[in-house]
């Protein structure tokens, strides 16, 4: 394959359908961070501004909307969810924009979601752990302990990477179906990582291992507990499933480790789930990373004035271009 440039690739090559589901998803996601819209699903983008994108941000040529479109399906199939919403244009086929579907409730849909602010905020964990392991823990592996979510999958990614790159060893523990499949998927250097997994059964729609006994967690000290959620109201930690929250909540209050907890401030709503109760508080966790949005600074949506007032007496310990991370203490 021959290269134009650090981020473009030969206009005859085609990119992989995964890749290209990404890269529309990303666009998708700083397109909202842009906007004045509340809901991602409000985004709708034409067809022929995504291809214009491909086109000179990465030198990927296509001839016609309909074949991006197509790879696009293509890829709904082969992962057996669906991603996007056609909409058509005024009178020529040719011309039809696409939206993210409004039903995104399993792993492998919600993995999409707000894709540029999890990959910040997955940046933010991974070189707050590093600088931890850098004056710490040279002598012996980081162990750390993933928990659900998408954003976790996303942290996966980058220490499934960056097991090549980097001289620090990992041992990582965790019930994340998502995360055990970047792992075994890519081609990892296991000589910096360990893998070990929670034994229970497989929840398909949260994409967990989930499991009464715990014990697995609880008789280890970690030295990093990572950790997402749905929701947060009034300071106070939310999650739709009866068993994913019961899994939360035990490792939550009694595994032992540094507790961080992963946020794309999206899961700041103005009223808590129906029927639920919380199983634990933001006060509960040592650090809390959130993404660095462009739009922050007008403080125009929702989520960003709740995020703001929940947030009032905490200030942020590291202030990136890419993200922020807040102490409890």
């Amino acid at each position: 394959m021959m290269w134009k440039g650090s981020n473009s690739y030969d206009s005859k090559q085609r990119l992989k359908k995964e890749d290209l589901v990404m890269k529309v998803f990303y666009l998708i996601s700083e397109m909202y961070e842009l906007s004045d819209k509340e809901s991602f699903q409000d985004i709708e983008i034409p067809m022929e501004e995504i291809r214009s994108h491909l086109q000179a941000e990465f030198g990927v040529s296509y001839n016609s909307n309909q074949w991006i479109y197509t790879q696009l399906r293509r890829y709904e199939e082969e992962i057996g969810v669906k991603l996007f919403s056609k909409h058509k244009g005024g009178g020529d086929k040719k011309n039809f924009s696409i939206s993210v579907y409004e039903d995104m409730v399993q792993f492998h849909q919600k993995k999409h979601l707000y894709v540029s602010q999890k990959l910040k905020v997955a940046n933010g964990v991974y070189d707050t752990i590093y600088n931890f392991w850098d004056t710490q823990f040279r002598n012996r592996p980081v162990r750390l302990l993933l928990g659900a979510g998408t954003t976790i999958y996303h942290l996966s990614d980058i220490f499934a990477r960056k097991s090549w790159e980097s001289n620090m060893r990992y041992d990582i523990y965790t019930h994340n179906l998502g995360s055990l499949q970047v792992f075994l998927n890519r081609c990892i250097n296991y000589q910096h990582v360990g893998l070990s997994v929670l034994n229970g059964t497989i929840d398909p729609v949260t994409y967990t291992i989930v499991g009464e006994n715990l014990d697995f967690f609880t008789d280890k000290e970690f030295d990093f507990i990572i950790q997402g959620t749905s929701c947060v109201h009034n300071g106070d930690l939310y999650i739709e499933s009866h068993e994913e929250r019961s899994i939360k909540e035990t490792i939550l209050k009694e595994c032992r480790g540094t507790k961080i907890l992963v946020l794309t401030k999206h899961e700041f709503i103005d009223r808590a789930f129906p029927d639920t109760v919380p199983y634990g508080s933001i006060s509960d966790y040592d650090y809390i990373v959130v993404p660095r949005n462009r739009t922050e600074e007008k403080n125009g949506k929702g989520y960003e004035l709740r995020f703001e007032e929940t947030m009032s007496r905490m200030n942020p310990e590291i202030k990136n271009w890419q993200y922020s991370v807040y102490t409890t203490t």
